[in-house]
């Protein structure tokens, strides 16, 4: 059977990671779960939940899909959820662990460059919800300053009737 053309930015996240053979499906569940406007900007082999599939990092969330014969797994993650993001490293093998609401959830046995990619989007992510998080806490405190009241003034008939 012959295989279905992947969308660009899968097939360019798909080659950048190096994939092992095996992730057709998951690439093609993948597909069917993007959302129009939706852009894959890197992804990584990774075990989750015990199923070994793949970590997808999008532009809007980070996707783990298993696709197997007996076991599947389909989560995601709205990236303005995830709140830390952490990584180890043994012996070549990654853990990238991804809090969301203070739980962490773990993805394991990452290798290779699919990975790196993953962990910098998820810290761009970050860095750049910090960033616009930060400008609109100043951009609040800039007009709750512009409207404070005067204090009032304690003129000599005010002090004359204490």
């Amino acid at each position: 059977m012959a295989r279905t053309q992947l969308r660009p930015d899968i097939t360019a996240a798909r080659t950048k990671a190096r994939l092992s053979p095996g992730s057709g499906r998951e690439l093609t569940r993948l597909e069917e779960m993007l959302g129009v406007d939706e852009a894959v900007e890197a992804m990584a082999q990774a075990r989750y939940q015990g199923c070994f599939g793949l970590a997808v990092l999008t532009d809007a969330r980070l996707i783990f899909l298993c696709d197997g014969v007996i076991w599947k797994v389909s989560d995601d993650i709205a990236l303005e959820r995830i709140g830390l993001v952490q990584w180890q490293s043994v012996f070549g093998f990654g853990t990238l662990t991804v809090h969301v609401a203070g739980t962490p959830l773990e993805f394991t046995g990452i290798t290779g460059t699919g990975g790196g990619a993953v962990l910098r989007g998820l810290r761009e992510h970050l860095a750049e919800k910090d960033r616009i998080e930060r400008l609109t806490r100043e951009s609040v405190l800039s007009l709750t300053a512009r409207f404070k009241p005067e204090p009032a003034q304690m003129t000599p008939d005010f002090m004359a009737g204490v």
